[in-house]
C-alpha cells in the first residue's frame, strides 16, 4: 500500500473510531463500519489451543574425544601408580616395625613415593573433572558408557551453549540439533559442563549424538532445547502483533467491528509467531478471534486517534484556565 493511500485511510479510520476508554497502554477499543474495514483489508481469523514445549537456541560443537581418552589414559596410570606406592610403603611400615628389618631412610623413601604418586594423580584427577566433570570422568576411567561408543566412533561427543546468562536448572534428557547441511539430529543428555566453552557463554552441557558422516569433529550445530514442560495455549501470528511501549499487543474482536487492543505478555516466539500460555489474566484464549490482517494500518489509526484525544483535552484544559 503506497504512502498516498495509506495516510488518507488512516486518517479516515481514526476518525471512524468511537472509544471512550484506553485500557492497553493509552489505546482504546476500536470499533469501525463495513466500509473502513474492507478499505483497510482487516482480516480475522479464530485461535485454536496447541501444546507447545517453551524451547531455547543454543550453539553446538562436535568434541574431539581424544584429550578425554588421553587424559583417562594418565589418571589410570596415576592411579595405579599410588596404588603401587601405597602397598610399598605399607610393606616398608610393617618391615620397619618388625625389628627393624629395613632402615629408616628405606622407610622415608617408600612414604616419599607414596606421597608424590599420590599427588600426581590428585593433580591429574583434578584437571580431569575441571575439564570434562565428574560423570564423564568417572566413565571414562572405568570404560562405562558412553565412552565405548565414543571410542569405536559409533558415537560422537557434542558440546552445547546457551546463550549469555542463560542457564537450565534441568537440562533436557534430549535435544534436537541440525548439522550446517540441514541433516536433523536427536541429542541425549550425559551430563553439565564444569565451565562454558569459551567464558563468552551461558551454561555449557555435554550432550551423544549417533555418528554422523556430515558431522566430523570441530562442526557447528544449531540445538534446540526444551526449557520446561510442555504447556497448553494458542498461537498467535507476527502479523497479528504491533509494538507498543515495549509491549506487544493484538487486536481481540469483540463484536463485529470492533475490537480491543490486548496486551501480549509471557509470551515466547517459536516459528512464526507468539506463543501465549493458558493461565490466570491470559488477554487471548482458543476461540477468539484476532486481526491478522491489516494490524497495522489499525494500530497507526488507533494511535492518532488517541493524539486527537490527547490534544483535544489538553485544549479543554487550557481554555478552562483562560476563563
Amino acid at each position: 500500500m503506497s504512502k498516498r493511500v495509506f495516510q488518507p485511510l488512516v486518517a479516515a479510520m481514526a476518525a471512524a473510531i468511537l472509544a471512550p476508554a484506553a485500557p492497553a497502554g493509552g489505546l482504546a477499543p476500536v470499533k469501525l463500519g463495513p466500509q473502513a474495514l474492507s478499505a483497510g483489508q482487516i482480516r480475522t481469523a479464530g485461535l485454536r489451543r496447541l501444546e507447545l514445549a517453551p524451547r531455547i537456541s543454543a550453539y553446538g560443537v562436535v568434541l574431539d574425544p581424544g584429550p578425554l581418552a588421553m587424559l583417562a589414559s594418565q589418571v589410570i596410570a596415576a592411579r595405579a601408580s599410588a596404588a603401587l606406592a601405597r602397598s610399598e610403603a605399607r610393606r616398608a611400615a610393617g618391615l620397619y616395625r618388625a625389628h627393624h628389618n629395613i632402615s629408616q631412610a628405606a622407610l622415608q623413601t617408600a612414604q616419599a613415593g607414596l606421597e608424590t604418586a599420590a599427588a600426581t594423580y590428585a593433580q591429574l584427577h583434578t584437571r580431569m573433572l575441571a575439564h570434562w566433570g565428574v560423570k564423564l570422568t568417572d566413565a571414562a576411567v572405568s570404560a562405562r558408557a558412553p565412552v565405548p561408543a565414543l571410542e569405536t566412533g559409533t558415537a560422537a561427543l557434542v558440546e552445547v551453549s546457551l546463550p549469555l546468562g542463560q542457564a537450565l536448572a534441568h537440562p533436557p534428557t534430549t535435544a534436537s540439533a541440525t548439522t550446517p547441511d540441514g541433516e536433523k539430529v536427536q541429542l541425549r543428555f550425559i551430563s553439565r559442563a564444569p565451565r562454558t566453552a569459551a567464558g563468552v557463554t551461558g551454561q555449557s552441557l555435554f550432550y551423544l549424538m549417533p555418528a554422523q558422516t556430515s558431522a566430523p569433529i570441530g562442526t557447528p550445530l544449531t540445538v534446540s532445547l526444551e526449557t520446561a514442560p510442555r504447556k497448553t495455549g494458542v498461537m498467535v501470528p507476527q502479523s497479528a502483533v504491533v509494538w507498543h511501549q515495549g509491549v506487544l499487543l493484538a487486536f481481540r474482536e469483540t463484536a463485529p467491528g470492533s475490537f480491543l487492543p490486548v496486551p501480549i505478555r509471557n509470551s515466547f516466539i517459536s516459528g512464526d509467531g507468539y506463543f501465549v500460555p493458558e493461565g490466570r489474566g491470559t488477554p487471548l484464549h482458543p476461540g477468539d478471534r484476532i486481526v491478522t490482517g491489516g494490524a497495522a494500518l489499525l494500530y497507526s489509526a488507533v494511535t492518532q486517534a488517541a493524539r486527537a484525544a490527547k490534544a483535544a483535552q489538553a485544549g479543554k484544559a487550557d481554555g478552562g484556565e483562560d476563563d
